[in-house]
């Protein structure tokens, strides 16, 4: 019986630590100082910069925004602004907080969205919402 319990606190302890975010500061840059790609993790992340694999670039995880620190469906439910169950480009952009008009910064997120959107369809669904 205590190796069920003790097991069940380890497996719930293990997915907390892995239900990190690793987002670019405003400025884009990581808690190292590189840039973000467009995410800070040493591994892959989900569209959102969370459920990241490895460690946040830099020496500590940083402190993140209240909408990083929700989980993948409710930042989906957050970006989805329009309650279609899908998200759009623009609406992505608005919700990473991306200034458009800085079109190096902007590129890398047009890319990361067009990594997630599996069908090509110009949306992401809350189906898409990985860390492939």
């Amino acid at each position: 019986m205590k190796f069920f319990a003790t097991a069940a606190v380890l497996v719930s302890a293990i997915t907390a630590v892995n239900a990190f975010c690793c987002g670019a500061s405003i400025g884009r840059q990581c808690a190292d100082g590189t840039k973000g790609t467009p995410c800070c993790a040493t591994q892959s992340c989900n569209i959102f910069c969370c459920a990241c694999g490895g460690r946040c670039r830099g020496s500590s995880k940083r402190s993140l925004p209240d909408a990083f620190r929700r989980d993948a469906d409710a930042a989906f439910s957050l970006a989805d602004t329009a309650g279609e169950g899908k998200i759009a480009l623009p609406q992505y952009l608005s919700y990473m907080k991306v200034d458009a008009e800085n079109t190096e910064t902007s590129q890398v997120w047009k890319e990361w969205f067009a990594k997630h959107d599996k069908n090509n369809d110009g949306f992401i669904t809350a189906d898409e919402v990985s860390s492939d």
